[in-house]
């Protein structure tokens, strides 16, 4: 097999350069990031000199395994499977044996590979400095920290009552959301969880005059950004665009416009007014002109200028980036001191300060921080590059070689602790080149889809381009893809050139599309199909789910051995396909798709917890008496309800014992209520004696819980149930009903078999993994996104590469109005457009042999489709026109299929 990047692969291991290596879908990367470590192990002293960080435990568990295999059969004597087989056989017994003369044995402590996750190497920073002593000792680190972030806000909300300097800033807040504190507060608790993004800007170590100053430096900066871009675009045709508004200012009476309008704030009506002149008032481009734009009908040199403008909006009309950036024009802010928008952005400016002050006096309190904290003291453990600590002076000894996997998928910190951790590797190479330090950063920004969690694939642009601290990496791209068979590579290069940006834009967020060569054959079945239902959303998914239901049984047919995988977007999406495959006793397993708290018997658990930590809770104890284990008959319930005076309003449970109330009971209601009554006394009796979990535990295996429970998956959803309790009773919670919901609605049951061939899960969640056959559907489905989310902010980088943070709340202003919030919201929908491509790339890789689409679409006999074409922020509609003519469009009407005429 013929490998066309092989030259990029080998070198990539060359250990005394520094590479940055796109690595896109199927093209074993992982592979060579073994490889490489293990080459660069023979260039160090001690093998915690080579660093490498994943992201996830899974990684770095990954790569720590394939490590070990490799050095493990590099004694074997049997050949390799292949040539990457045996380079890698190759690297291990060189490391190996350079490991021997140095008395490693690596075998025997694998310890020693410093392989980490991102936040694992924080927090072995955080340990090795007295950072966290203020909290009198190591504080630990929480997954979920909202309870810490209410505490904080609650605590911020009591400075209303303290005259505190904050406070007229919280009334004015408080005023623009209707005085709905309840919203505010989520809000300031959500702006808690990403202030790794804005605490530079906005802090206590910088007054409020700072701060605002360099909100509106970056406001400016911004506008003269996008002034900028469109001087470049427009600039070959700018003589011409200048003669033409000079005639159309001339007719319709105003000044000459003596060419384009300068990139400066103030220019902004000038650039609006040229838009206006491009644009109609739908956004899209003029294909005419007329009397109102300056261009009056007539004969001679009106009709000439007239058709040359129309000449000139024929060559712009396939620019759609050039379009989109005239039409944000439109919301583009200008500072206005005595604006509302302006006055409301300042006050939380005032308050975020306080606020994440609050946040630290709770985590002192508590002893615990969050992860973002960890990261935030491990930059603080590291120093500054004016004066770096003792520990970034010890790790710059220890530290010689870095590899980073998954780079696209960056935060800012994680970016940040690059810096530092290379702080000093430029003029270290410069002086001992036979000892350089280097670094490999492997991504691919195609696959970039983790927006929603602060990942900016602008990051990985950014030190591709520019490196770190004078270590500029070798770009690398890697193109073979060994994953899919030749007609899903093909069909993929083929639709996605389409579907991403003409070219790389970091400050936009935009990644240019790279095409992958195949190197397996082809198949003789069609390797890609695309399934659309012509019927209403509703309808159509239950139909769309019965067609798949029946596709995925006929590929399980035709290729026993095979696996296969349906990925959505949304976990929503994926219950209609869950529920036709159950009923086509199709064995499947759905990884976190169905809630914890919706399995039957976790809910019968925690109405046991209701009843038992409020005796006056009416409704659990009925429901208790209701529950599988008991099971009492309508008529029964009726008489437990109705027993005793009405108004004593006796708790259920005292009445249970009640000889009278017995008495009234069917024979069957008194033989299934004995057992329950004498397990409920037996439970009250040693409630004080055992661990929260151990008492509700023996309680619902004494009322016969463990009985209701049919499979080895519902025991493991009890499990995950009382490990919460298990936690609240370590945190001194006890029965925190309020506590336990909220943590239920964030878990997800195990719901059928792990190792069933059809596996149910998320586009994000598929990142990673491959099948043999793949089925996306849902795909016209949109996403429920708020239209106007209360807040918005973005990590801006400029022209120049300086990062910038702008944050704003809604102004309930019109969408097309100027202003900061509208400008957020038009780079969010932008972002979420160009990283639906790249998610509905990831989808579409991860199939080896066929790939399915499916997508319900309102029927449109007018269209040569035959169907309306998807919404803007469809996951289809970036593919759409490349897809439509190969679509089988099944009607209400015909359960088979026609093919589109498009």
């Amino acid at each position: 097999m013929t490998i066309s990047d092989a030259r990029q692969r080998e070198r990539a291991l060359d250990t005394s350069a520094s590479f940055c290596v796109s690595a896109p879908a199927g093209s074993g990367k992982t592979e060579l990031l073994i490889q490489r470590y293990l080459a660069l192990l023979t260039r160090v002293t001690q093998p915690e000199q080579v660093l490498a960080i994943t992201f996830t435990r899974k990684a770095a568990a990954e790569m720590r395994d394939r490590v070990v295999a490799a050095l493990e059969s590099a004694g074997g004597a049997g050949p390799a499977a292949g040539s990457h087989q045996q380079r890698t056989g190759d690297l291990a017994r060189a490391a190996l044996a350079h490991g021997a003369g140095l008395g490693w044995e690596l075998l025997r402590d694998i310890g020693r590979f410093n392989i980490r996750t991102i936040d694992g190497f924080c927090h072995s920073l955080t340990r090795q400095m007295p950072v966290l002593s203020r909290f009198g000792g190591q504080a630990s680190a929480v997954d979920d920290a909202r309870d810490l972030y209410a505490e904080a806000v609650a605590n911020l909300f009591r400075l209303l009552d303290e005259e505190h300097p904050v406070a007229a800033d919280l009334e004015a807040l408080l005023l623009h959301f209707g005085n709905d504190w309840p919203r505010l507060r989520g809000l300031l608790a959500a702006l808690l969880g990403r202030r790794e993004q804005w605490q530079d800007y906005v802090s206590l170590r910088h007054d409020p005059a700072w701060a605002e100053a360099v909100l509106r430096e970056t406001l400016e900066q911004l506008v003269r950004d996008r002034l900028q871009r469109l001087q470049s675009a427009l600039a070959p045709c700018a003589a011409e665009l200048g003669a033409l508004r000079d005639y159309a200012a001339a007719q319709l009476g105003e000044p000459p416009a003596d060419g384009l309008p300068a990139a400066s704030t103030q220019c902004l009506p000038a650039w609006r007014s040229l838009a206006g002149m491009l644009l109609k008032a739908d956004g899209q481009w003029r294909s005419q002109v007329d009397k109102r734009q300056g261009f009056p009908a007539g004969k001679g040199a009106a009709r000439d200028w007239k058709a040359r403008m129309q000449d000139l909006l024929g060559e712009l009309s396939c620019q759609e980036a050039l379009r989109r950036d005239l039409l944000d024009l439109e919301v583009l802010p200008v500072i206005d001191p005595e604006d509302g928008g302006w006055q409301i952005l300042l006050h939380l400016f005032h308050v975020l300060p306080v606020l994440a002050a609050q946040l630290l006096l709770v985590f002192q309190q508590r002893g615990q921080v969050d992860h973002t904290q960890i990261a935030l003291y491990a930059l603080q453990a590291l120093g500054d590059d004016d004066a770096p600590t003792d520990l970034a002076l010890r790790l710059d000894y220890r530290i010689e070689h870095l590899l980073i996997d998954e780079f696209q998928d960056t935060a800012i910190n994680q970016y940040r602790l690059l810096q530092r951790l290379t702080r000093g590797w430029g003029e270290h190479n410069a002086e001992q080149p036979e000892r350089a330090r280097t670094l490999m950063l492997v991504g691919d920004g195609m696959q970039s889809i983790y927006g929603f969690r602060d990942a900016n694939v602008g990051l990985f642009l950014r030190a591709r381009d520019e490196g770190f601290n004078g270590v500029v990496p070798e770009y690398l791209m890697l193109e073979s893809n060994f994953r899919s068979r030749a007609g899903i590579v093909d069909w993929v290069n083929g639709v996605f050139r389409q579907a991403f940006p003409a070219a790389d834009d970091i400050a936009r967020g935009e990644v240019r599309f790279t095409p992958a060569v195949a190197t397996r054959g082809g198949d003789c079945e069609p390797a890609v199909a695309l399934e659309v239902i012509a019927d209403t959303p509703s309808i159509g998914a239950q139909r769309e789910a019965a067609l798949l239901a029946q596709q995925i049984a006929a590929a399980l047919a035709r290729t026993p051995d095979a696996s296969v995988a349906v990925l959505a977007r949304s976990r929503g999406q994926l219950q209609p396909v869950l529920a036709a495959l159950r009923g086509a006793d199709i064995r499947c397993n759905a990884q976190d798709i169905d809630s914890l708290a919706r399995n039957p018997v976790v809910a019968d658990l925690f109405t046991l917890c209701r009843a038992l930590a409020n005796p006056a809770d009416r409704v659990a104890w009925m429901a208790l008496l209701r529950a599988p284990w008991c099971g009492l008959c309508p008529a029964d319930l009726l008489r437990v309800a109705q027993h005793g005076a009405p108004a004593a309003r006796e708790p259920i449970v005292d009445k249970l014992q009640d000889p009278a109330l017995q008495a009234q009971l069917s024979a069957e209601g008194r033989e299934r209520l004995a057992p329950v009554v004498d397990a409920l006394a037996d439970a009250f009796q040693r409630r004080d004696r055992r661990g929260l979990r151990v008492w509700l535990e023996l309680l619902w295996e004494q009322l016969g819980g463990a009985g209701c429970a049919a499979t080895e998956t519902d025991l493991h959803n009890v499990d995950r149930f009382l490990q919460l309790l298990e936690q609240a009773d370590s945190e001194g919670r006890g029965l925190d009903l309020p506590w336990l919901q909220q943590r239920l609605a964030g878990l997800y049951a195990r719901s059928g078999e792990v190792s069933a061939r059809v596996q149910v899960m998320t586009l994000h969640k598929a990142k990673g993994l491959e099948f043999d056959h793949v089925f996306l559907p849902g795909l016209a489905v949109r996403p429920r996104a708020d239209e106007r989310p209360a807040l918005l902010w973005d990590d801006y980088t400029d022209a120049e590469g300086t990062r910038r943070f702008l944050l704003a709340t809604d102004d309930h202003s019109e969408g097309h109005s100027p202003g900061v919030y509208n400008t957020l919201l038009r780079i969010r929908r932008h972002k979420s457009r160009v990283e639906n491509a790249r998610l509905l790339y990831v989808g579409a890789t991860r199939a080896i042999r066929t790939l399915t689409l499916s997508a319900v679409l309102a029927p449109d006999p007018a269209s040569d489709s035959g169907v309306r074409a998807p919404a803007a922020d469809a996951l289809l509609a970036g593919v759409w026109d490349a897809v439509a003519p190969q679509a089988r469009i099944h009607t209400a009407q015909d359960s088979g299929a026609i093919t589109s005429s498009a």
